[in-house]
């Protein structure tokens, strides 16, 4: 029997579940099949790429240590000031928070993990266009368009599964490649046997040979590209960023070079941000956002029109609840105290913990409680709003620790593309070139380079929960307020169980065949 693909599969999809045999039949009249390359570039951009992706997932940031649960004012005289009332209550945007920042076994009931299921919903489309570019009709002036489509289909079909195998699998190490993963699906059809999850090490090869087909179309690639869309500098983005999870430390170094020898990506200097208006909520005109579609270090924008932002306060600004979910600034492994005097990322990637009244000598406080603002939610281009993107500074961190890691002691080489970096974050007034005698050891280099991902890299996609997988899972410790005077502490340990999340109740529900991730009860004392 001829294999079928369909061409929208926002209608069919859940009508495939129950009418599989149907779908499969070649004399329906009511289903459109695809033949041409310029049937399936649609396919792609609307059904492959990762849309609303920062709200499917954004809880995960409440399982980190970037994110504490406690009072919501920054200090005492803040708590004290006459020309603030504060709440006394949590903070609305809290929801049901609770059950993922203090790791529970399962939170199901509470939290809706959609992510799973989006990200193999974005791969059952890659898998369609997959399966049909050997017999795909084009005429010799599309050939280009052919391999562009290719070569971007292959690349997003290695980013959904790298999302899922470093969320729900075992991290990457020689020892866990047998571990289990996640569900290796290239079928061009929805498949709903009884499956159990491949390992690690097979997704791992999947993503790797994706990779290279990525590589090999871009060769012959049409170069009409935006940045809504994956471009060859994605491609070796993406790259970089498996071969980094790998440890391939030799592929992670041709990979980000090739990245940075195709220019047009530059880092963006944060000295040239106009300070006075950035951090304030509102604020506009020389205020900096990553999702600029205009600024080179963007280099990949999607997570399209998901302008929501939940958990984290403040609900709303200007309104002062005393207890709630914020950036961590509590002890010296806290975000916020990871940033030097002179950080430039401090200023411009919060809100402000002072409103616009006042100076910067004697501010007044408001509400913002260092709230993410990296994205502007609402910044249109011609396209649509991004709430996620890939920046060029990933491969300027990947570079370093590449070299850090493969170098014995003390790498230059690792420290001069850390310096390339922070010449462009930190106020130039302050700004100070890192030397090998800054280091007490190749650790300690490393230590430095990991705090610098957090600095640069916080609150995009699942990155720190992501590295902190990668990085041992170590353990940390989560304080749970029920009042102001009142308050537990969970303890995720070092390895625990739990830095794996359990397969949602939509897989699980009907495949009997797989594994579910074992996890245990973190008990607050």
């Amino acid at each position: 029997m001829k294999k079928v693909n369909i061409y929208i599969l926002t209608l069919f999809l859940p009508w495939f579940l129950s009418a599989c045999d149907d779908y499969l039949k070649e004399d329906s009249d009511d289903l459109l099949i695809p033949s041409l390359v310029n049937d399936y570039v649609p396919i792609l951009l609307g059904e492959g790429y990762p849309d609303k992706f920062a709200s499917q997932i954004e809880w995960i940031h409440l399982m980190t240590d970037d994110v504490e649960m406690g009072p919501l004012y920054y200090d005492e005289s803040m708590y004290n000031n006459s020309k603030v009332t504060f709440i006394d209550d949590f903070d609305p945007g809290m929801g049901y928070g609770e059950m993922v920042y203090t790791w529970w076994a399962d939170y199901s009931q509470y939290i809706m993990d959609n992510f799973w299921d989006a990200r193999y919903k974005n791969i059952l489309a890659c898998n369609i266009i997959v399966d049909a570019l050997p017999d795909m009709k084009y005429e010799a002036s599309e050939y280009g368009t052919y391999c562009k489509l290719a070569a971007q289909t292959y690349a997003l079909r290695a980013y959904h599964y790298f999302c899922l195998v470093n969320t729900y699998g075992a991290p990457w190490s020689e020892e866990n490649k047998n571990k289990l993963g996640v569900i290796k699906r290239t079928s061009p059809i929805v498949d709903v046997s009884l499956t159990e999850r491949a390992t690690v090490g097979e997704i791992y090869a999947l993503m790797n040979e994706d990779l290279k087909n990525a590589e090999k179309y871009l060769e012959n690639a049409s170069t009409n590209y935006t940045k809504w869309e994956i471009t060859p500098a994605a491609i070796y983005f993406l790259a970089s960023r498996v071969a980094l999870f790998q440890e391939d430390w030799d592929e992670v170094i041709r990979t980000s070079e090739e990245f940075i020898n195709l220019g047009g990506n530059d880092l963006y200097d944060l000295n040239d941000v106009d300070r006075e208006t950035c951090g304030l909520p509102g604020s506009s005109g020389g205020t900096f956002w990553i999702n600029q579609i205009a600024i080179d270090e963007t280099v990949f924008l999607f997570s399209k029109n998901d302008n929501t932002f939940n958990y984290l306060a403040p609900f709303q600004f200007y309104a002062y609840y005393t207890l709630g979910f914020h950036t961590s600034w509590t002890g010296d492994n806290a975000l916020l105290n990871l940033y030097e005097d002179g950080d430039l990322r401090k200023e411009v990637y919060f809100a402000r913990l002072f409103k616009l009244g006042g100076t910067r000598l004697r501010p007044e406080y408001f509400s913002g409680q260092a709230l993410p603002m990296k994205s502007d939610r609402y910044l249109s281009t011609s396209e649509g709003e991004a709430r996620e993107c890939w920046r060029s500074p990933e491969v300027y961190l990947n570079l370093a620790e590449a070299y850090a890691r493969k170098e014995t002691g003390v790498s230059q080489t690792a420290i001069n593309w850390l310096n390339q970096l922070r010449v462009k974050k930190i106020s130039r007034d302050i700004y100070q070139a890192k030397n090998v005698s800054d280091f007490a050891s190749r650790e300690d280099l490393i230590q430095f380079i990991w705090e610098e991902r957090r600095r640069e890299l916080c609150f995009e996609e699942a990155m720190r929960f992501w590295d902190m997988r990668r990085q041992g899972m170590p353990e940390v410790k989560h304080e749970f307020y029920s009042s102001m005077t009142s308050s537990k502490t969970f303890v995720l340990k070092q390895g625990s169980p739990n830095y794996l999340l359990p397969i949602p109740l939509s897989e699980t529900e009907y495949n009997d065949g797989m594994t579910n991730n074992s996890r245990e009860t973190v008990v607050g004392n």
